[in-house]
């Protein structure tokens, strides 16, 4: 029997939406997950590590034929959290108010990012000690709109290579590019080499991304909606 192909899929989940749904996901969530939401101080950030958490237990259930409840995690050697060996799934979670992203992949180390777009007061420091040369000309040349998307589409690919590798910020950010210069005045989209980025709008006023450290040939992200595309066509069971 031929080997099946490797998948990438990108689950989004809108946070704030009322749906039926969340009231199952919440409901999934373990002791430990429960004690760490209570000590959020406010209602919307209870509810937004709830929902996310949650959001990602009834979709890890689908490819690991598991209830969301049954459900156990681990930590890989920078804490990255991870399914217990032998596992077949790796995948990343992102969060924001109101927004989160899910990478999943049955082959390849995998990190997702999601960013509200909004003005931020420390920024400049941020391109300053984070940004690559070529990324801080890039926004050199831009103003207004265009700088803050500009900002936004290299942070969050910048978060999601390093999610992807297990480091977050202990990788130096300042050393890879993601963005740089090209032909004429325009963007060019990079990554480092091996690996895999791509950028998107991740729902109204939020960017988004997804990376994989090494890309298999033809590997090609599919985009999928919760609750809604919780049962696709296709959506394969890893167990």
């Amino acid at each position: 029997m031929a080997e099946a192909a490797p998948f990438l899929h990108c689950w989004h989940a809108d946070l704030a939406a009322n749906d039926a749904a969340w009231g199952p996901a919440e409901a999934a969530l373990s002791g430990a997950e429960r004690a760490r939401q209570a000590r959020f101080r406010t209602g919307a950030l209870r509810q937004t590590y709830g929902r996310a958490h949650g959001f990602l237990r009834a979709v890890l259930g689908k490819y690991i034929n598991l209830s969301p409840n049954e459900i156990e995690f681990t930590a890989e050697l920078r804490g990255k959290p991870a399914l217990p060996a032998p596992r077949r799934v790796q995948f990343n979670l992102s969060y924001r108010a109101g927004r989160a992203l899910l990478a999943v992949s049955d082959r390849c180390a995998v990190g997702a990012d999601v960013e509200t777009l909004h003005p931020m007061t420390d920024s400049l420091a941020l391109v300053q000690e984070l940004f690559s040369p070529p990324e801080r000309a890039v926004l050199r040349a831009a103003t207004g709109a265009d700088w803050e998307e500009l900002f936004y589409t290299i942070w969050t690919r910048k978060e999601a290579y390093a999610k992807a590798l297990g480091m977050g910020l202990s990788l130096p950010f300042a050393g890879f590019s993601v963005l740089e210069p090209g032909a004429g005045g325009a963007v060019k989209l990079v990554a480092p080499a091996g690996a895999y980025l791509v950028s998107f709008a991740a729902g109204p006023g939020h960017r988004g991304a997804l990376a994989v450290r090494h890309r298999p040939a033809g590997l090609v992200p599919q985009h999928f909606a919760f609750p809604a595309d919780l049962f696709p066509s296709g959506l394969p069971t890893v167990v």
